[in-house]
C-alpha cells in the first residue's frame, strides 16, 4: 500500500523534465520518503513497469545494503532503483553491478570533479571514504534463461550528514571534496545519461577495463570475509566477466561474490 509519504508526484517535475531528454528512462516515481527504493521499484517490476522505470526518493528509513545490510539514507543524499530487464544470464548478472559502478564513477568525476575509485563489486569512493552503494537485486522465475528483472538501487552521499558512530571512518560524502555545489538533480541525470550509454554494451562489457583501471583493489592485500573463515589474499585481476581474481598460497582463483576489506 502506498503512503501519504510515497505519494506520486501528479505533476512533471524539474528532474523528470530533464530524465524525459535519456531515451533509455520511459517512467520516474519521485517519493519524498519510503522504506527501500529498491522494494517500490521490485513491485512495480513484477507488476509489469517496463525497463527504464526509476524510482527517486529524498530519504529512506529502511535503505538495503548487500548481505543484507542496512544502508544509511538520511536526507541530503541520492537514493533511486531502476528497473532492468536485460536478456543476459543470471550468471553474468555481475555484469549489471560493474555497468552500475562506472557509470556513477562517471558521473560523480562530471559534475562534482572527485576523483573515484572503485572497490570491488560495488562501492565507490572518494578520498579513501565510501560515497556509493549499489545493490542488483534479480527476479527469477526459472520459465527462461534471462531472469525476469534486476533492480538497481545507487544509493550516494551527497551532503555532509551526522552518521553512526560504527561509520564515521568508512563513510564519507561528495560536499567534503567537490570543486564546487553539487545539484542533486544534475547528478541523478548524469548517472542514467552514462548508464544508458554503457548498458548498450552490456553483453559485451567493453567498459570492464575502465572498471579495472577504477579499482582501489587490484595490487593490493585484502581480507577475504569468507563463511569457512576470513583469509589473506592478494587482488590480481578482475575478469572480464567482474570476477575478482586472488592469489592465495601461491594459487589463483576467482571470487563472484562476498565481501573483502582492505585498509586504505
Amino acid at each position: 500500500m502506498t503512503t501519504e509519504k510515497e505519494a506520486w508526484q501528479e505533476k512533471e517535475s524539474s528532474l523528470e523534465h530533464r530524465l524525459c531528454g535519456i531515451p533509455f528512462v520511459q517512467k520516474t516515481v519521485e517519493l519524498t520518503e519510503t522504506d527501500s527504493t529498491n522494494r517500490i521499484a521490485k513491485e512495480l517490476a513484477v507488476g509489469g513497469a517496463p525497463e527504464g522505470t526509476l524510482v527517486v526518493a529524498k530519504r529512506q528509513s529502511k535503505g538495503k545494503g548487500r548481505l543484507g545490510r542496512s544502508f544509511f539514507s538520511p536526507e541530503g543524499g541520492i537514493y533511486m532503483s531502476m528497473v532492468l530487464r536485460p536478456k543476459i544470464s543470471a550468471e553474468k548478472a555481475l555484469l549489471i553491478t560493474t555497468c552500475g559502478a562506472v557509470a556513477v564513477a562517471r558521473a560523480i568525476e562530471r559534475v562534482s570533479g572527485c576523483t573515484t575509485g572503485i572497490k570491488w563489486v560495488n562501492d565507490i569512493f572518494v578520498n579513501g571514504r565510501k560515497v556509493c552503494g549499489i545493490l542488483a537485486e534479480a527476479g527469477l522465475s526459472g520459465n527462461t534463461e534471462y531472469p525476469d528483472y534486476v533492480v538497481l538501487g545507487i544509493g550516494i552521499n551527497v551532503k555532509q550528514q551526522s552518521v553512526p558512530e560504527e561509520l564515521k571512518n568508512i563513510v564519507g560524502c561528495l560536499e567534503d571534496t567537490a570543486q564546487s555545489h553539487i545539484s542533486n538533480e544534475e547528478l541523478i541525470v548524469a548517472v542514467w545519461e552514462e548508464f544508458a550509454m554503457l548498458y548498450q554494451n552490456l553483453s559485451t562489457a567493453v567498459y570492464m577495463e575502465e572498471y579495472k583501471a577504477r579499482s582501489i583493489l587490484i595490487g593490493r592485500e585484502v581480507t577475504v570475509l569468507a563463511a569457512e573463515g576470513d583469509y589473506r589474499a592478494v587482488v590480481t585481476d578482475i575478469d572480464k566477466d567482474g570476477h575478482l581474481i586472488i592469489e592465495r598460497d601461491g594459487r589463483e582463483f576467482g571470487l563472484s561474490c562476498g565481501e573483502v576489506s582492505v585498509r586504505l
